[in-house]
């Protein structure tokens, strides 16, 4: 009897307990939150970004869909008008906390990783403290090549707007984006590249804000031999930009510019958000965000609270921070002479070094005996010697992942010191505002490097990587070829262009004879085995394979003079900037 009462107690128990775990499965919220620019052009609303909302509510009934408008302006402008409450981000992602949601999907709906999609980031970050169960973060439009992962951003959204654009085939088909001063800004260039990779010679993107522009496109379409153009907007919205910087009647607007270049124009206002393939895509990115393969989130360090700081008035700092080599040789070549052209005219400052990479500081530990600090190791003896002020330059080419680490890590030691800045990399963005532009910059830099080599074709290898800021390499080639240097060529080991795609550029101009030089700081293991080697997989071998006269120039960018001069611009600058 009493066995019978006990199976039939734990019969009831487990019943129960599933009871539960339904109930709590039931009230379990599960949200998409939608985040876009947003827009106050009601139709185009509903064309675009409502309709993309609609798309992805259909493809996933069991989330509740909710929206956010990062502009301030157009929300405020809503309210104003229409009496209608639009939520930012952070304000609909409190929301969704209070109303008890378990698990939140954020989708941009933004194009590059530029400055408001930067913002978003920052947004979701700090929910990313237990405020949900499950946080996750979709990928804008436009974000990365990752061939590892079998995944090209540009090459989806290109074959995506490829049926549409099949009709206009002795037709330029030009593309205005938006543009901007941020690093990200390089992804038009990428993005023009793959249509052209794709077959489709007659698809030209440009910016109104960054680069290229209006002249730079037009131009290009020029040069093509095209009469008739069709302008497009490159956004999600045919909101204020397409109806007047692109498609307006003003004087300054892409269709005049074209029409008074003899040109015969037809503006199509067609946002981005329209087209059922596009907003495929931002589907597929929520897919890949529930599945826990979006944007990974980050929860910030905590600030730096030192036990003890006794800051020496007037002590300065200056931590010049690289990725490192263990090639001692090239490590003076390169590294040691940028910190002591540095030194040279900076004397005021004392001149620290910190690498970044774990592996090379232990190599050199081991090998000679050297200790290297890392970066926060660096900070603390800065803090613990009594610094002051404290500025930080990295030499790193681009602002990849490298550069956000230290950037990250620097966020975490700066109130520390009374002053603390960090410059810029050596391609970090093209400011027309600002009149800054790096990318000129290091071309200037890089002609000396190229005399003599006029009759073949230079290749520059960059390391390449799977962050966003890798389209920096197609943007950099695309100056080089503004500036007039057509015989050079930017590839990357790790990134896109890859090698094969240069071997096809350098055959397509006609050489023959080709000089490899590393596009980095240092000419260190990639230089002298994936470029220089001679095994099967090197560069020097494939362009050898396919007929072509090879010379190395085994010399690192930290070499070139005019190139150290670049990062001593860099600091300036900060000291510079408010």
């Amino acid at each position: 009897m009493k066995k019978r009462l006990l199976i039939l107690l734990v019969a009831a128990m487990t019943l129960l307990m599933s009871f539960a775990t339904f109930a709590e499965g039931e009230m379990e919220k599960k949200g998409i939150l939608v985040v876009s620019f947003g827009t106050s052009y009601m139709d185009t609303y509903t064309k675009t970004i409502k309709a993309t909302e609609d798309a992805i509510a259909k493809a996933y009934p069991e989330y509740e869909v909710r929206e956010a408008f990062t502009s301030s302006i157009i929300r405020n402008k809503i309210m104003k008008r229409d009496g209608v409450e639009k939520l930012s981000p952070e304000e609909a992602l409190m929301r969704m906390k209070e109303e008890g949601f378990s698990e939140v999907i954020v989708q941009p709906l933004h194009v590059i990783t530029g400055i408001e999609y930067e913002e978003v980031v920052d947004v979701v970050n700090k929910f990313n403290d237990g405020s949900f169960k499950k946080l996750e973060l979709g990928k804008p439009l436009l974000f990365n090549i990752d061939e590892e992962e079998g995944t090209n951003d540009y090459l989806d959204v290109v074959m995506a707007l490829k049926p549409m654009l099949s009709m206009y085939k002795d037709t330029a088909v030009v593309y205005m984006g938006h543009g901007t001063h941020h690093p990200a800004n390089a992804s038009y260039e990428v993005l023009e590249r793959t249509f052209k990779d794709a077959g489709m010679n007659n698809v030209f993107v440009g910016t109104v804000e960054g680069y290229p522009g209006l002249d730079e496109v037009m131009a290009e379409v020029q040069e093509a031999g095209y009469e008739k153009v069709v302008l497009l907007p490159f956004m999600i919205v045919a909101g204020d930009h397409a109806s007047n910087d692109m498609a307006g009647d003003e004087e300054d607007s892409w269709k005049t510019g074209f029409k008074m270049e003899g040109f015969e124009v037809e503006p199509k206002l067609i946002g981005l958000g329209e087209i059922a393939s596009i907003q495929n895509i931002y589907i597929q990115n929520v897919e890949k965000a529930i599945e826990g393969e979006g944007v990974e989130l980050k929860e910030k360090e905590a600030k730096y609270i030192p036990e003890s700081y006794s800051p020496i008035e007037g002590k300065k700092a200056l931590l010049v921070v690289s990725f490192g080599t263990s090639y001692k040789d090239t490590r003076d070549l390169t590294i040691e002479a940028i910190e002591k052209r540095i030194e040279k005219v900076l004397p005021w400052y004392d001149v620290k070094r910190a690498f970044t990479s774990d592996m090379i500081i232990r190599n050199i530990e081991k090998k000679e005996n050297v200790k290297v600090n890392n970066v926060d190791e660096a900070f603390m003896e800065l803090i613990k010697e009594g610094y002051e002020e404290v500025v930080v330059q990295p030499t790193h080419i681009m602002p990849g992942h490298e550069y956000t680490d230290l950037v990250n890590t620097f966020d975490k030691y700066k109130d520390v010191f009374k002053t603390a800045k960090i410059g810029q990399p050596a391609l970090y963005h093209i400011d027309l505002e600002g009149n800054e532009n790096h990318y000129k910059e290091v071309v200037k830099a890089l002609k000396p490097q190229l005399e003599g080599f006029d009759d073949k074709a230079v290749v520059f290898m960059g390391h390449g990587s799977t962050h966003s800021a890798n389209s920096t390499y197609a943007l950099l080639q695309r100056v080089m070829n503004d500036e007039g240097i057509d015989n050079v060529f930017v590839g990357t080991v790790e990134g896109y262009p890859t090698l094969n795609d240069v071997i096809t550029m350098v055959k397509e101009k006609g050489h023959d004879k080709v000089v490899l030089m590393p596009f980095m700081i240092v000419a260190g293991d990639h230089a002298s085995n994936d470029m220089a080697g001679d095994e099967e997989d090197s560069w020097k071998t494939a362009f050898k394979a396919e007929g072509f006269e090879v010379e190395v120039y085994l010399h690192g960018l930290g070499e070139n003079k005019d190139f150290q001069k670049i990062y001593i611009e860099r600091i300036y600058n900060t000291l510079r900037a408010e």
